[in-house]
């Protein structure tokens, strides 16, 4: 591997991994001549011409000036003929802060909207946006019951799940299909915390039921012992069970939402008592009613709780999910 010297005084260095393998040029400009002195140009020759890697020589050196001589070039050859032999980007280091990399010709934006050869893309970025849309709606939702239950990937998994929810609607053409028309019961055990999900942490089974003509959804929450059936990080002494309900439309994005939540409960060995979270929505709504349920851990210290915010053990599902039924046909 060589440095080479520019006729403007600037020095391009390579840059090499432990094993040898060119990864870029350092090019550094250098008017003065100041850091030729550090970097003497010597020129290791290569009898593989055509290895991605190669240096060929058709340019003069002058002898002398090092153990193999020093191949001089005019700068403005340094970008061209090394960066088409060696394959790799220059860097251009220093005080500038600017990456010189390969010019490209991308796809327009304009030609994308409007050429006919692009009426797929335009399709899938169209039900893409869509997904995009209610998985952000589902996050604003139920974020007062999710927000220690999440990860850093929660936004793009539920884009995942609407996606199959979108790519499910049996009347809408390719580019136009909705999530309201889907299947929004791909929605159900939806774990909003990857790394922990409800039946990994809650050991108790709680029943939730809804019913669409009243607008009422009931989590029926049994009796358990804390110890036994509760996976709780370290530090936890206290914890409560939360749950939520929304009527969603998914295509206008208007929601109805009620939460409710047990009081504190003792992580000890003494039998909870048997509960019921009764959560009113509106009578007979036309939109899907979706219900979260979830788990929240606190450490109390001298009468005052402290929400644990690990991502551990809190967890937070869909636990159920309600969609309306299909109009009836017309006559």
């Amino acid at each position: 591997m060589l440095n080479i010297a520019g006729t403007d005084g600037s020095v391009m260095v390579p840059v090499v991994s432990e094993t040898g393998a060119l990864m870029a040029w350092l090019l550094y400009p250098d008017p003065l001549g100041t850091l030729q002195e550090y970097y003497p140009h010597k020129s290791i020759p290569r009898a593989y011409t055509e290895h991605t890697q190669s240096i060929p020589s058709p340019y003069s050196t002058e002898p002398g000036t090092g153990r193999h001589g020093s191949v001089r070039l005019p700068a403005s050859s340094l970008y061209k003929n090394f960066h088409s032999w060696a394959g790799q980007l220059f860097i251009q280091s220093l005080k500038r802060k600017n990456m010189a990399t390969e010019s490209s010709k991308g796809v327009s934006a304009d030609r994308i909207k409007n050429d006919p050869l692009f009426e797929r893309t335009r399709e899938n970025m169209a039900e893409f946006a869509r997904a995009g849309k209610a998985a952000k709606l589902m996050r604003t939702i139920f974020r007062e019951v999710m927000i220690y239950a999440k990860d850093k990937i929660t936004q793009a998994r539920l884009v995942k799940v609407f996606s199959r929810v979108l790519s499910a609607d049996p009347v809408s053409a390719r580019g136009e299909r909705t999530v309201g028309n889907g299947d929004l019961l791909q929605l159900q055990h939806f774990n909003f915390n990857v790394r922990a999900g409800l039946t990994d942490t809650l050991y108790a089974r709680c029943p939730v039921s809804i019913n669409r003509v009243t607008g009422q959804a009931t989590v029926s929450i049994p009796a358990f012992v804390p110890r036994i059936m509760v996976q709780g990080p370290r530090g936890t002494t206290h914890f409560k069970v939360v749950a939520a309900a929304a009527a969603i439309n998914f295509d206008t994005e208007a929601y109805e939402y009620v939460m409710q939540g047990t009081p504190e409960l003792a992580w000890d060995h003494a039998p909870t008592v048997p509960s019921t979270l009764s959560l009113a929505l509106p009578a007979n709504s036309p939109d899907t009613i979706v219900v979260a349920l979830g788990i929240e851990f606190y450490q109390r210290v001298n009468s005052r709780s402290y929400a644990l915010k690990t991502g551990e053990c809190n967890a937070t599902s869909v636990v159920k999910v309600d969609v309306p039924p299909p109009p009836p046909p017309s006559l």
